[in-house]
């Protein structure tokens, strides 16, 4: 199967997978963090996409570093507040803002590349967008101060990337997410 062919498949499932799951429930995902964990992670690869809709229509570049240190720095703070070091913040959520913007990448270049684009006009990335991400961010943070502690291995890490697969999203993307899941290394 040719590269692009792929591509298109993707994107496919990924509209599919945006319709099913931004069901995402907060209440439920606090209430079962271990268990609603990558869901939450999916949700906010799901928003990804959306935030690269609005990018491609307005043509703004996908990396945005001021934000990027914004965002991790707030999100350090709330951390903070909750028991969470500094360093426990940006070990998950660094890889969560790649993956991000590696699906950004993706889903752009898939779409200026004549794959088919989204049938709705884009959100409003600073009134629609980012404040459901700011949601599901703060989610996110709670969820791993739950189970940051937690022993993992790597079946937590590849049922982790399969089921992010499963919701639409590309596998490179997937690992990337994924990747706070990975046994840690004794010092």
């Amino acid at each position: 199967m040719r590269i692009p062919t792929l591509i298109a498949l993707l994107m496919v499932q990924a509209v599919t997978a945006f319709s099913q799951t931004l069901q995402w429930d907060q209440a439920t995902a606090l209430a079962r963090p271990e268990d609603q964990l990558v869901n939450s992670v999916v949700t906010r690869l799901i928003l990804s996409r959306e935030v690269a809709w609005s990018k491609f229509c307005t043509h703004a570049k996908v990396r945005d570093l001021a934000r990027e240190a914004k965002v991790l720095s707030e999100l350090k703070e709330a951390g903070r507040a909750i028991g969470l070091s500094p360093e426990e913040v940006s070990f998950f959520f660094k890889p969560q803002i790649v993956a991000s913007c590696r699906y950004q990448e993706e889903l752009i270049e898939g779409w200026a590349n004549g794959q088919p684009c989204p049938g709705s006009p884009p959100k409003d990335l600073a009134g629609e967008i980012r404040p459901l991400l700011d949601k599901v961010d703060q989610t996110l943070l709670q969820q791993w101060k739950a189970i940051s502690s937690k022993s993992f291995d790597r079946v937590d890490f590849y049922t982790a990337v399969q089921m992010i697969q499963e919701r639409g999203i590309p596998a490179d993307v997937a690992k990337i997410a994924a990747r706070p899941l990975v046994p840690r290394s004794s010092p």
